[in-house]
């Protein structure tokens, strides 16, 4: 990825999750409702539910894509849910330092690589 795309990618990221922590939680509050099934990991699956939660919510005209306005970046750039899911994969992966597929609770809550 190009160097000036990293820090928009950073604030989309940062964006995302601002939404998904609106209303303040502890660490194992935030880990345990991103790990819909309960089994204390959280797979792709849920990771993607939880991270297109907050998509949803800045999507205003639910059209699947984030236009620049309904985002919460400035001069962000438009982005589609596949483009969304695709990244937050890379990141799920880079989380999962062990490779087994989940995200444990402490690859969950490591800064972001």
């Amino acid at each position: 990825m190009p160097a000036e795309r990293r820090p928009r990618r950073r604030a989309l990221l940062a964006a995302a999750l601002a939404a998904l922590l609106a209303a303040p939680v502890t660490a194992n509050d935030y880990f345990s409702a991103v790990d819909l099934d309960g089994d204390d990991r959280i797979s792709l699956a849920e990771f993607l539910e939880r991270m297109g939660y907050a998509f949803g919510q800045m999507d205003l005209d639910g059209n699947d894509v984030l236009e620049p306005h309904e985002q919460h970046v400035p001069d962000a750039p438009r982005i589609t849910r596949a483009e969304h899911e695709a990244r937050f994969t890379a990141q799920f992966r880079r989380q999962d330092s062990n490779g087994d597929g989940y995200l444990s609770r402490a690859e969950f809550l490591a800064p972001p690589r």
